[in-house]
């Protein structure tokens, strides 16, 4: 069962976090559950651009000057970086993943959300499967024509 949060303005002790980082700009969302439903989509788009291997379609995912840390590898700050890990990935393996929220919590203009991945990645010139096993925690930024992007990922593997 996914737990879904949403965390009302008025509320003193809201997520320290996600108010942290709204810095005084986050606004209330007109329909709470659009949002919660909009960041469902968004994983849902995630996982299929994944295991499309759409390399272009997953860094779009990403807003600028987004930040990912991925299980295992130095953390990645420019679009550039961003750019050649998933072509590094795209080019060498193809997805068979899921990802499955654990919770999700829409604070405002931000949200985060706690995933399970999970699947397979076999190499694309051939070879066996590898298991996929990792958690994520992402925080999305509600962008200024209301859709949302990635602005952190970190990934850590569950091996």
């Amino acid at each position: 069962m996914v737990r879904e949060v949403l965390v009302p303005r008025t509320r003193l002790a809201a997520l320290a976090l996600l108010s942290t980082l709204c810095l005084g700009s986050c606004g209330s969302p007109a329909d709470p559950q659009a949002d919660l439903q909009a960041i469902r989509a968004f994983i849902e788009r995630a996982e299929a651009l994944n295991n499309q291997g759409d390399l272009e379609g997953w860094v779009a995912l990403f807003e600028e000057g987004a930040i990912y840390m991925p299980p295992g590898r130095p953390t990645v700050t420019t679009r550039a970086e961003l750019l050649q890990i998933a072509r590094a990935g795209f080019t060498r393996w193809r997805t068979e993943i899921q990802l499955t929220p654990e919770e999700i919590v829409v604070e405002g203009d931000y949200a985060f959300a706690r995933l399970r991945v999970a699947g397979n990645a076999t190499p694309i010139e051939g070879g066996e499967p590898r298991r996929i096993d990792t958690k994520e925690m992402v925080i999305y930024h509600r962008q200024a024509d209301g859709g949302w992007k990635v602005a952190r990922l970190i990934g850590n593997s569950n091996r």
